[in-house]
């Protein structure tokens, strides 16, 4: 077996490597934001269920808060890694396109211009988090806001 041929197995291994990182990335952040909600939809259930008093009124909200934002600094730190895999794939590419290998016209697409979004790629996918953890985050406050609205209280 010649140099190439074996830089090009090294090339395909690691090819396959930045693919299976990706896939991982993205479903490390949908875990995320699944565990985010859950734990939000548990303080809107202990919110609902705990009738909380004065200046406690506010605390499942505050937890919502806190691990809405605990779960979006995991999301981009995932995202940081998928971006970092996809940079990889780009550079290996590059590199089959030197040993005479067009992975863009093989795959009748561009990697390169694809992924040089860089952390904006997926930015659909992001967004959509974004309204889901914030989403998540109002949920603790609706037993809250009903309460203050409830015909008992104003006696």
């Amino acid at each position: 077996m010649t140099k190439d041929e074996e830089e090009l197995k090294v090339i395909y291994s690691a090819l396959d490597d930045c693919r299976r990182l990706i896939a991982a990335g993205k479903v490390q952040r949908w875990d995320v934001v699944k565990w985010g909600v859950a734990v939000n939809l548990g303080l809107a259930t202990a919110a609902a269920a705990i009738p909380f008093e004065g200046a406690f009124d506010l605390f499942p909200f505050v937890l919502a808060v806190l691990v809405a934002l605990v779960s979006w600094l995991l999301v981009l730190h995932y995202n940081r890694r998928t971006t970092g895999a996809r940079n990889d794939a780009k550079h290996l590419v590059c590199q089959m396109k030197k040993k005479g290998i067009d992975y863009d016209s093989i795959l009748g697409a561009n990697v390169a211009s694809e992924y040089s979004k860089g952390s904006e790629y997926d930015r659909q996918e992001l967004t959509l988090f974004t309204v889901v953890l914030v989403g998540s985050v109002l949920l603790p406050l609706l037993p809250v806001i009903f309460r203050a609205m409830s015909p008992g209280d104003l006696d």
